[in-house]
């Protein structure tokens, strides 16, 4: 836990800008970093306010904002203006950029069409970023992806793949538990899942866990 009463400006320059750091991202690269840039209404209007933060991709597009807060505010006070800004600045891109709202203490990710913010370890690199906005631009609807039979060729194996890929799909499920009794065929059923989410571009790591069970 941090200090509780430094001011925002402190909390970004001692905490904010070494955690961002720390994600391979250099501060004194304004082609990587930018800070406090305004954001404009796609008519030039008028500025809608200033990011704190932008993360570059090389061709300069805005990768992510970051949003900063003091440690005593709730890291997400703002997120309905970080949603502003994102959409902004999308008119002026090829993509909406991903956002970060930090406090020193809490860091949250927010793809804001695809799911709720979620809370992370930290910042991500420009690399990791990339990879998000390749798989998500290059994504293929898990439902079309057919299922190989060379893996799994029983009906419930079957059946419960595609239940899973709805709720990652419909309801932007991160996580999924899949009861199945032993012999059934638990380690074919997570390979060919493995198999169908690879090959929509949905994830490119996966955690899985295929335990036994027996009660006594």
């Amino acid at each position: 836990m941090t200090a509780f009463n430094i001011s925002e400006e402190e909390t970004r320059y001692s905490i904010i800008d070494p955690q961002i750091t720390k994600a391979e991202w250099n501060l004194t690269d304004h082609t990587q970093v930018g800070f406090e840039i305004p954001v404009q209404n796609y008519d030039k209007t008028k500025v809608t306010g200033f990011t704190d933060y932008f993360l570059y991709r090389t061709n300069s597009e805005v990768l992510a904002v970051v949003e900063a807060k003091r440690t005593s505010r709730d890291a997400r006070v703002g997120k309905q203006q970080v949603l502003e800004y994102v959409e902004e600045i999308e008119k002026q891109q090829s993509f909406r950029p991903y956002a970060f709202m930090a406090n020193g203490d809490d860091i949250f990710f927010w793809d804001s069409e695809e799911t709720a913010e979620r809370h992370v370890a930290g910042f991500f690199s420009r690399k990791n970023l990339e990879r998000l906005l390749f798989l998500k631009q290059n994504k293929k609807l898990l439902n079309f992806i057919k299922i190989k039979e060379s893996i799994v060729d029983r009906a419930y194996q079957v059946e419960a793949i595609r239940r899973i890929s709805e709720a990652i799909e419909l309801k932007k499920k991160r996580k999924a538990l899949l009861v199945m009794a032993t012999g059934t065929g638990k380690t074919r059923t997570i390979m060919a899942l493995i198999d169908v989410l690879l090959r929509a571009n949905a994830a490119q790591k996966i955690y899985t866990y295929a335990p036994d069970f027996m009660i006594l």
